[in-house]
């Protein structure tokens, strides 16, 4: 088979700065596009974000090399305007960092790029968003918390809302970027027509902090900061040196660790009956669990509870991280020597195309690549024949207002729970047939999580409801030779079948990949367990809880005096979600460069989730590789701004009484327009240097809380930014429902679900200029909904031989362990 890199012939370039825009091109240089960073004459900004491998030397800034592989680097000054139009004509994807409006202001906006270049997909990774109130918002990772949903549910009720650990927002905002760059690429080879992509930060964070506005709109309850527990619950439990976590998101799972833990008495306490007793009794279980943990090694209680099909996790710190067995087995990490940073360690990219990891290249210095960029044509090797969007504008047709990007293509979905439904929730926003499969023996987990009838609970689960819309649902047992049959019929005209099984499972239907390849070599299969299909632990059982704490995320997220704790909602599962469709999108691209050299261009995508989860936290393992620096929990606290927390404001009114703004002084001039609008001048003799903030930061948030006291959220929240301070409203799900912002831009769509009745659910991230987004309006599946239409349509298959199929429970509406005959 011709060896070709999954995005080669794609050309990026990169203009933005920071972390969230550079990480979405770094996305797609890795997997094989020519991406040019086009950086000012002092570098981006990340450039002196740090941590350094050797004393704020900006080639060795962590966040910047993370962030900024697989690049080559010019500079561009006063007077390189044409140099700069010359390649932007040039490239298929510009990543830029700034609302189109601005850009526009600077020359360089959609109309006028598309004017020079009618194929340019413009991707802009803002705070909020291009348009709407909000726009011109400055924002922080601190105030991404915050205004995004998760400060609300990270952290303990008695005390203050936290931010994540790590840089999750910006990394998975530029994740979305990726997707939906590749997304728009695939309908310009249709249409011949590039776009405007507009990536909303706070919105990335809505969407991975789901719980904060479904739990409110489906139930009317704000949820509380608890994150020392997890869904379902899940707990972090003290062991004799560190940490492990404990998982059970079945009643099953439950029963056997009780089991496991030679309690199997609690199997019986009505404390612990179900997973509503055992959320309300938490704390309860959190120490009977304590007990049994304490004692043993976090290695020996992790090995052995999956060894008893429990989905444990261990908790590692950043040096751990660097050395899990599966990353070592699986040839995960990215390593490369650095002229300025020395021997560089990071997360590489999360999946294998078969048994093929893609590599990316060393972080380039800046202006390394000048010369080459700036004589002859900057672009190396040639653009995709397929892709020549100059001559394509005017031969194509434009695309209808009906149409959607990914019309055409279809995806058989047999995967559960959030991660590879996400996926495919992506794929069928974006226009894609998706044929989501159940059976009335096993209906999909996700069915039962925080369902609120208790007579038909599986149609009431607001997650489920979300991460299937835009779906077609049929019911299959593939324990029985037909159902699996129809899959494989179905299967000889799908472009994708997604799967987040353990490896055995595919092969206990007959469904392996090896069978399948010889029915469709075409077809691409995305595989999406734990900890991937090969290594030692691949047989290890994981969810989302799993894969957050194996990442690093809960080591870094917490109070400086207290245990590691979770991100406050399914952190693993959203982070995977998004890693699929690009592995998924990228390996459509591979396809058609394979067919265009006349081979088959199917493949077998191995995704572990926990290289995924890994992948997002990527600046600070790297700050670690390079420096030694692992900070650890922290709080609020950021070395390089003061002040920088949350503090309470005046009392709200009823639902929540508390309410919570978060503050980020990131230079001297933000806190002189902080200290103004507080009403505090004399705070600039005694504060107004950054070296006196961060000496007496104690006294200073005491300051700041007395006067923020008084003041109402979200108007002090205004009033801070019109004076160019980034903060925000720690948001609840009534605010995020009802926000004047998010309603301009249309974020939440309404839908009327057959059982659930009307709710709102978030959109995705991302907006297309030329396409119609209100086409997102199917609601998810009732079990078994399309059953006999999809199998009548897909397969061979008669309305008496379906007929049949419902009498032997290989079909069915309802299940099995539900039906009263």
């Amino acid at each position: 088979m011709t060896e070709v890199r999954a995005l080669s012939g794609l050309r990026v370039a990169d203009i933005s700065e920071g972390l969230a825009g550079p990480f979405a091109a770094k996305l797609l240089g890795d997997l094989g596009a020519d991406v040019i960073k086009l950086e000012p004459p002092a570098g981006d900004a990340a450039r002196r974000r740090g941590p350094f491998a050797d004393a704020d030397d900006p080639e060795a800034s962590a966040p910047f090399l993370y962030a900024n592989t697989s690049k080559r680097s010019a500079v561009l000054g006063d007077g390189d305007e044409a140099l700069r139009d010359r390649i932007l004509a040039g490239a298929d994807v510009i990543v830029a960092g700034e609302p189109e409006p601005r850009l526009a202001r600077r020359g360089i906006g959609y109309e006028r790029l598309a004017a020079a270049n009618p194929g340019a997909v413009l991707v802009t990774v803002t705070g909020f968003g291009s348009d709407g109130p909000l726009a011109d918002w400055r924002w922080t990772h601190l105030t991404a918390c915050a205004t995004g949903g998760f400060s609300h549910l990270c952290g303990r009720p008695e005390r203050e809302p936290l931010q994540l650990g790590g840089s999750v927002p910006e990394t998975l905002a530029g994740a979305y970027a990726a997707v939906a760059a590749l997304i728009a690429v695939r309908a310009r080879q249709r249409t011949g027509r590039g776009d405007h992509v507009d990536v909303s930060v706070m919105e990335a964070a809505i969407n991975m902090a789901l719980l904060v506005t479904q739990r409110y709109d489906y139930t009317g309850d704000l949820g509380v900061r608890r994150a020392d527990i997890g869904p379902a619950p899940s707990f972090i439990l003290p062991t004799a040196d560190g940490w492990v976590g404990a998982n059970t998101l079945t009643q099953a799972q439950w029963e056997v660790m009780c089991q496991f833990f030679d309690r199997a008495e609690l199997i019986e306490d009505p404390r612990f009956a179900d997973g509503w007793s055992r959320m309300s009794n938490s704390r309860d279980v959190a120490d009977e669990l304590a007990r049994q943990t304490r004692d043993r090694s976090a290695e020996d209680a992790f090995h052995e509870a999956q060894a008893w099909r429990i989905p444990f996790g261990l908790v590692p710190d950043l040096s751990e991280v660097l050395e899990l067995l599966p990353h070592r087995e699986r040839d995960f990490l990215l390593e490369f020597d650095h002229p300025r940073a020395g021997r560089v360690r990071m997360p590489g990219v999360p999946w294998m195309f078969d048994d093929q990891r893609e590599l990316g290249s060393r972080t380039p210095l800046l202006g390394e690549h000048a010369d080459e960029v700036r004589n002859g044509d900057p672009w190396r090797g040639d653009r995709r024949a397929s892709e020549n969007p100059r001559q394509r504008a005017s031969e194509r047709p434009r695309q209808r207002a009906s149409e959607r990007p990914l019309d055409g293509l279809r995806v058989i979905d047999l995967s559960m729970f959030m991660s590879g439904p996400m996926t495919t929730l992506m794929m069928a926003d974006a226009g894609a047939d998706v044929i989501k499969v159940e059976s009335v023996q096993r209906i999909d987990g996700w069915r039962a999580g925080g369902s609120t009838d208790v007579e038909r609970f599986w149609e009431n689960a607001p997650q489920f409801n979300w991460v299937n819309r835009n779906k077609q649902g049929i019911t299959l047992n593939l324990n029985d030779e037909r159902g699996a049959d129809a899959i494989r019929e179905m299967v000889a005209d799908a472009d994708a079948i997604v799967e987040n099984y353990t490896p055995r499972v595919m092969g206990n239907f007959g469904l392996h990949w090896e069978a399948l390849r010889e029915i469709n070599p075409d077809l691409i299969m995305l595989s999406m367990p734990g900890f991937g299909l090969t290594g030692s632990w691949s047989h290890y059982t994981a969810f989302a809880n799993t894969t957050e704490q194996m990442s690093g995320l809960p080591h870094l997220t917490g109070y400086p005096d207290d245990q590691p704790i979770f991100s406050g909602t399914t952190g693993g599962d959203p982070l995977a979600g998004v890693m699929g469709a690009l592995a998924l999108l990228s390996a459509l691209e591979r396809r058609d460069r394979l067919n265009a050299a006349g081979e088959p261009g199917g493949c077998h995508i191995d995704l572990s989730q926990t290289e995924t989860a890994t992948s997002f936290m990527g600046d600070a393992i790297t700050a670690y590789a390079i420096s030694g620096d692992d900070p650890g929990r922290t709080g609020n606290f950021h070395p390089r701004m003061a002040p920088h927390g949350a503090y309470r404001c005046a009392d709200g009114a009823a639902p929540l009484e508390e309410r919570w703004i978060a503050i980020a002084c990131p230079d001297d001039d933000a806190f002189a327009a902080l200290a103004d609008e507080l009403g505090l001048a004399d705070w600039q003799n005694r504060w107004a240097a950054f070296e006196q903030r961060d000496a007496d930061r104690e006294a200073l948030d005491a300051a700041i809380s007395e006067r923020a006291a008084e003041r109402e959220l979200h108007e002090l929240a205004r009033a801070l930014q019109a004076a160019g301070v980034p903060a925000g409203a720690v948001m609840t799900g009534l605010d995020l429902l009802e926000d004047p912002h998010l309603r301009e831009r249309g974020f939440f769509i309404t839908q009327q679900h057959a059982y659930a009745g009307v709710k709102r659910y978030p959109r995705q991230p991302y907006r297309f200029r030329n396409w119609a987004n209100e086409a997102v309006d199917a609601p998810s599946p009732t079990l078994g909904r399309d059953t006999r239409e999809v199998l009548l349509r897909l397969t061979s298959l008669t309305e008496a031989e379906i007929d049949r199929l419902h009498e032997d429970d290989v079909c069915g509406e309802i299940p099995l362990a539900v039906r009263s005959d």
